[in-house]
């Protein structure tokens, strides 16, 4: 670790850390109430590694789990898929456990070999789990059989209450030997690799996430199988299933096909057409020698002769398909298309070739781009841990595949993902390391829509309900360590419900395109805005007290009372506002959004512009 990872470690004795206590053999609690499985050993090894004591969280629902997150309560979830909503509160590792969904029948049970054979059939799965949600939208004949656990799916199917149990793989190997379900057997897979697990970390600790991937790396796959088949014992294995352990450290021949690239090719049929050459030309070699001794015995320096003519016509022939074959694969190198280009570094980290396509990638040459590349990364935090991967990539670690963002010729900012692997000479000695660059920008900003989406509005660009509570708790984390109070606005468009109807929908947009906008301006840029729909708006106000908050509710009235023009009509706008204070009036975003409302329907009973008092 570098020194500042090391004093971060110092600085951060307890680390508190969730974990999933119904997925057998992955993680679960025991009848002692312990917590053990495959994370759980994992974690354990990370502990003695990194030097770090971790601290169980208590038991609680997913999205409790998140709250604990913003509200920095809680540090690692040992185990989540990495998707991209869940990026705007966790950074995560690189997946380090996978899981296949499988189907288990009845062991009389003939009629289900595969996903297809599932309609009409009443099929038992995990009530909570993200899997379970898909099944039913994937193939509506399915008849669902909800249970509360993975061992009440597999008895489901065991005592002929449903025909068939959709589990994982490792789950339900592992359930049928330690609960002697002998009535079951494996019938097919639903689905391969479902889901990588990964360490989610919260949001504002990317050092922790950079140790514990040092830590996930520096396990060697002894260790992880080790840990693996305590769990599931390899001798033992339900058939036609494999096990599952790293994602990265044991991929099996049919992951690597899938995942390969043209490096990788190139690795691997250079050093076999050679030697397919080398099998060739000493068979015929053989062959001929064979033929020519035992009838040429009178003959011999003829023989030899022709042998020698024959070696050399077949060390030519070789060479020929050999530098033919390398012509070939540098053309696929050379004339790769826009999406992506090779390169090659030393030891040292200095990159020594770089395919032409970088010019279609980044915009650069070659030479330039391989003499300048440190110098167009852009100041990404994702950039930082590159001097870290060259260092242990010129030692001859391999990296998983990682991301980096560049600005290109016409300082675009672009992001590529790299896959590169170690070289090494014919004494194991790493001699530098052969790379492929993906360009992901497409990919990565359509996440960030998708993210961005996720937490605001469209029409008007302001947050949504659920980045309005996410701030609701980040203030109040704030505001319980500085002693400091902040407002919240429940803010109410009069008569926008009239507006449509009298003018229609686009005048409805325009409106709160208008007022998001006369927010957005009024406001200072530490507080936050949102549109809860239908004319009504949330706002955040922190370190705001009372007399503030009279203040700034005035200023939006007055604001937002001018006219607007839409097509040939005058409309004014008038709007009615509750406050609530914190914590005066509540100490959780639900009590605190709910007080707001019900201050602006008091007001408005009122017949005034604002008001801080709900009606009791």
């Amino acid at each position: 670790m570098t020194q500042n990872e090391r004093e971060w470690l110092l600085a951060h004795p307890k680390i508190r850390l969730a974990l999933d206590d119904s997925l057998p053999p992955y993680s679960f609690v025991d009848k002692k109430g312990q917590f053990r499985g495959i994370a759980i050993d994992i974690m354990d090894a990370l502990s003695k590694k990194l030097g770090m004591s971790f601290q169980a969280y208590p038991k609680s629902s997913l999205v409790n789990t998140y709250s604990a997150a913003a509200e920095q309560r809680m540090d690692i979830i040992a185990t989540m898929v990495d998707l991209p909503d869940r990026r705007a509160w966790f950074n995560f590792t690189h997946p380090y456990l996978t899981k296949s969904l499988v189907i288990m029948t009845h062991k009389n049970d003939t009629t289900i070999t595969d996903r297809d054979d599932l309609s009409g059939k009443k099929v038992a799965f995990v009530d909570g789990f993200e899997f379970s949600t898909q099944i039913t939208k994937k193939n509506p004949a399915v008849k669902p059989y909800v249970v509360p656990s993975m061992r009440a799916c597999l008895k489901a199917v065991e005592r002929k209450k449903a025909d068939a149990c959709i589990t994982f793989s490792g789950t339900a190997q592992y359930l049928q030997r330690e609960y002697r379900l002998d009535n079951l057997q494996f019938a097919g897979f639903y689905e391969r690799n479902t889901a990588d697990e990964s360490m989610a970390v919260r949001k504002d600790w990317p050092m922790l996430t950079a140790i514990l991937q040092k830590g996930l790396d520096s396990l060697s796959e002894s260790e992880m199988n080790a840990i693996y088949f305590k769990w599931m014992p390899p001798g033992i294995q339900m058939p036609g299933l494999q096990p599952h352990a790293s994602v990265s450290k044991n991929p099996t021949l049919a992951a690597w096909w899938q995942n390969s690239t043209p490096a990788d090719w190139l690795k691997v049929l250079a050093p076999l057409l050679v030697l397919i050459g080398s099998f060739v030309f000493w068979t015929l070699r053989t062959r001929r020698v064979a033929q020519i001794v035992p009838n040429n015995e009178e003959a011999p320096d003829q023989n030899l002769k022709q042998l020698q003519i024959d070696f050399e016509r077949m060390i030519l022939k070789r060479t020929t398909e050999l530098n033919n074959s390398e012509r070939k694969f540098r053309n696929l190198v050379e004339n790769t298309n826009k999406d992506y280009f090779f390169y090659q570094r030393d030891r040292q980290g200095r990159m020594t070739y770089v395919s032409p396509s970088v010019a279609f990638v980044l915009g650069y040459a070659p030479d330039n781009f391989a003499a300048n590349f440190r110098r167009y990364l852009t100041n990404n935090p994702a950039n930082r841990r590159l001097e870290t991967i060259l260092e242990s990539s010129g030692q001859g670690i391999p990296a998983p595949p990682y991301q980096l963002e560049f600005l290109d010729s016409e300082q675009r900012r672009r992001w590529l993902e790299i896959a590169d692997a170690p070289v090494y000479d014919e004494y194991g000695n790493c001699i530098g390391v052969d790379g492929l660059a993906f360009d992901i920008t497409q990919r990565k900003q359509e996440e960030e829509k998708l993210i961005w989406l996720s937490f605001h509005d469209e029409l008007t660009g302001l947050g949504n309900r659920r980045l309005f509570t996410d701030r609701i708790c980040q203030a109040i984390a704030l505001s319980s360590r500085n002693c400091m109070p902040f407002a919240v606005f429940y803010l109410n468009v009069d008569k926008f419900r009239a507006l449509i109807d009298e003018l229609g929908h686009a005048a409805g947009d325009y409106a709160l395109k208008h007022v998001a906008k006369m927010l957005v301006d009024t406001l200072r840029e530490s507080d936050t805005a949102a549109s809860l729909g239908d004319g009504e708006f949330a706002l955040l106000l922190p370190d705001t007290d009372v007399n503030a908050s009279a203040t700034v509710a005035q200023k939006l009235i007055r604001n937002l009372r001018d006219p607007i023009i839409f097509g040939k009509k005058s409309v004014s706008l008038e709007v009615t506002i509750g406050i609530s204070l914190y914590p005066r009036h509540g100490s959780n975003p639900g009590t605190l959004l709910q007080y707001a409302d019900a201050s602006m329907n008091y007001a408005k009973k009122q017949r005034i512009s604002y008001s801080a008092v709900a009606d009791a």
